[in-house]
């Protein structure tokens, strides 16, 4: 099964986050993007890809005991920007709303990548760059396109890491979650 764990949106990013989306789809240029469903809207912590059963139960055990510990890291304050060409306005992959990485962020993905390599999966390629993807460009992506927000930060508190299913359907990824683990020590379930 393919998999990742992520970080879900509290109520105000979310709001923040589909207000976003509907204004950028208004654009002349939003067909030569394909939109991120407003249910589906995460910040990826640490991709998967294909897992087997004792892997994800040897990432579930690590991650669980990791943050059931007295010093687990507790809700991660975020801050999220307006939405932005990522990775850069000249060759832009996705529309995304990036997160600073506060301490806390960085250790959570750090944690996150630890467990995933004990559970034997392969070590990430890229360093962790925290956003939430609106949509990816398509190859026929107008150049000069400007998005045309004023810089702008949305305050956002996540309390739980959660692991999710992906499965690929031709109209988009469909996700499903398969656990949350509370970032708070002593809270998760067993």
């Amino acid at each position: 099964m393919r998999a990742f764990l992520a970080l879900d949106p509290d109520p105000s990013a979310r709001a923040a986050l589909c207000r976003y989306r509907r204004r950028l789809l208004q654009a002349p240029w939003s067909r030569h993007v394909k939109w991120v469903a407003e249910a589906s809207l995460h910040l990826t912590i640490r991709f998967l890809g294909e897992v087997d059963a004792a892997a994800l139960t040897a990432l579930t055990a690590r991650l669980e005991a990791a943050l059931e510990q007295p010093a687990a890291l507790g809700a991660v304050e975020l801050s999220l920007t307006e939405p932005r060409f990522f990775p850069s306005a000249r060759q832009p992959r996705a529309i995304a709303c990036l997160v600073a990485a506060p301490p806390a962020l960085l250790a959570l993905a750090a944690l996150a990548e630890a467990a995933a390599r004990a559970a034997g999966l392969a070590a990430r390629d890229r360093p962790f760059h925290g956003h939430v993807t609106l949509g990816r460009t398509r190859p026929a992506w107008p150049s000069g396109t400007r998005l045309g927000f004023p810089p702008e930060q949305t305050a956002w508190r996540a309390d739980a890491l959660t692991l999710y299913r992906s499965d690929l359907l031709p109209d988009g990824p469909r996700y499903a979650e398969l656990r949350r683990f509370p970032l708070t020590s002593g809270t998760c379930p067993r």
